[in-house]
């Protein structure tokens, strides 16, 4: 392991972000069990007619519920994630395949550390950069295996027609992830028997005696892909299904799908022509939406305004525009608090991010474990590009059924202001709920969990040529 340090003279001025402040936002709360949710019953419930002026609304009852260390660690992350743009010449999430030798980087905020995974000799411009980052920013450059490139090109190879090939093991079985290695070892891979429950999450899946399954799917993929493999046992993760939005639309807001299920808005944004859309999970469907508690009508969404492989769709209002700001709070957090969405950013392995979907409320201390995913839903479509953060809290919870949709972010500007980062996809790791009450609590029981995937903002933008809303 190699350590590159500063020398000489500083090219590239960080200080004054290292300096910055970054107020956490609220981390949700647990709401005593027992009956159906309380309609939030202020005008400013998520969701009133009334606009929100500005991120000053609501503060004041949400004050001194900020867990100081995810104050701590935003801080250190924004200027580690500026130096991460500097070194990957400002390449967004899914094109840093393009970069030569490139492999993965991870971000540790609590060590102010950066390790970077690249093959071969790391060329002098991207060693330049590193020199000239301040003394506070430590560099860690790791020898990987295989470039990102290559492991794209190896990942393909076990896909047919995009979808994951079948793996003709002793227990045939199926693949319900796969993406390069943090380290660039090689690929990692979640598999599932195909005789294994359908979405039985709930207890441990049955394993062959002395687990000789991984090994042979190892084996399987490895010849296929042509490089290392490192596999297992993954059940298909679960797809998502506050409460009264109007115009301007906001992110985290709950709609009901026209299926009549629970789900989220995610960022307001620009379409074709500058048409006014308001983001969800394309696995909420289809048709028409109303607002969730009101039941109002709130816009149409049509499959030419989404894209399958992102799970993403936007939602057209009937009346009014959509906006730039984004629900912070409980789920029934009843003063409409909402923070304006500044720009969005890159997801590094190592970071933490906010998810602040409609039916469980906010949620910080999820920290990204893995990126460059490409996971395969209950719906049977592939999500070509999705990351995983798990929640670091032990008294939290990642997200619960009902959160599709929401909106993922890292904070800026103080914690005024939101970074969009993604669009929540699915969950896993089933959690207990001790007791929390959601959005659609009436209607169905909780279903709680510690980890969620979730779809990168930056991807989707490219792939629909939208433009997000800012403010």
């Amino acid at each position: 392991m190699k350590q590159w340090t500063r020398s000489g003279r500083t090219h590239l001025v960080l200080a004054t972000v290292l300096l910055s402040s970054v107020a956490a936002t609220v981390p949700a709360l647990a709401v005593p069990s027992g009956g159906a949710p309380d309609v939030p019953g202020s005008a400013q419930a998520r969701g009133s007619d009334e606009p929100v002026p500005g991120p000053a609304r609501g503060e004041d009852a949400l004050a001194g519920r900020v867990d100081p260390g995810i104050i701590e660690l935003m801080k250190k992350q924004e200027a580690l994630d500026k130096a991460v743009d500097l070194i990957t010449d400002g390449r967004e999430e899914f094109e840093r395949d393009r970069i030569p030798g490139f492999s993965e980087v991870e971000v540790d905020p609590a060590a102010g550390r950066i390790v970077l995974h690249w093959k071969g000799e790391l060329p002098e411009p991207v060693a330049a950069v590193i020199r000239g980052l301040p003394e506070a920013v430590k560099v860690e450059v790791v020898p990987a295996k295989y470039s990102k490139a290559e492991l794209h090109a190896a990942r393909t190879k076990l896909l047919s027609d995009g979808m994951p090939r079948a793996l003709p093991a002793s227990r045939p079985s199926h693949i319900n992830s796969i993406g390069p290695s943090s380290d660039g070892s090689g690929l990692d891979l979640g598999y599932e028997p195909d005789d294994a429950h359908p979405r039985n999450i709930r207890s441990a899946p049955a394993q062959l005696p002395g687990d000789e399954l991984t090994p042979q799917i190892e084996s399987l993929a490895s010849a296929l892909a042509g490089v290392e493999v490192h596999a297992h046992r993954q059940a298909q993760v679960i797809d998502l299904t506050r409460g009264d939005d109007g115009s301007p639309w906001r992110g985290g807001a709950g709609v009901e799908t026209p299926g009549g299920t629970i789900c989220s808005t995610g960022f307001g944004v620009y379409g074709a022509n500058s048409r006014d859309l308001v983001t969800t999970a394309w696995h909420c469907g289809e048709g028409n939406y109303k607002t969730w508690y009101s039941k109002k009508p709130m816009g149409n969404a049509s499959k030419k305004d989404g894209n399958a492989a992102d799970d993403t769709i936007g939602i057209a209002p009937h009346t009014g525009k959509s906006g730039a700001y984004v629900y912070d709070g409980p789920w029934n957090e009843s003063t409409g608090y909402a923070k304006p969405v500044a720009g969005y950013g890159a997801n590094n392995v190592g970071d933490f991010v906010c998810q602040s979907a409609a039916n469980s409320g906010v949620h910080c201390g999820l920290r990204i474990q893995e990126v460059d995913r490409q996971i395969v839903g209950p719906n049977k479509v592939m999500r070509k590009l999705a990351d995983k953060v798990v929640q670091t809290d032990p008294h939290d919870i990642a997200a619960a059924n009902g959160d599709s949709g929401g909106p993922v972010f890292a904070l800026t500007d103080g914690g005024k202001k939101d970074l969009a980062r993604g669009t929540v996809t699915s969950l896993e790791s089933e959690t207990n709920c001790a007791g929390r009450k959601l959005s659609d609590g009436g209607s169905r029981s909780p279903w709680c969990f510690k980890a969620m995937w979730y779809v990168p903002i930056s991807q989707t933008l490219a792939d629909m040529g939208w433009t997000l809303r800012k403010s």
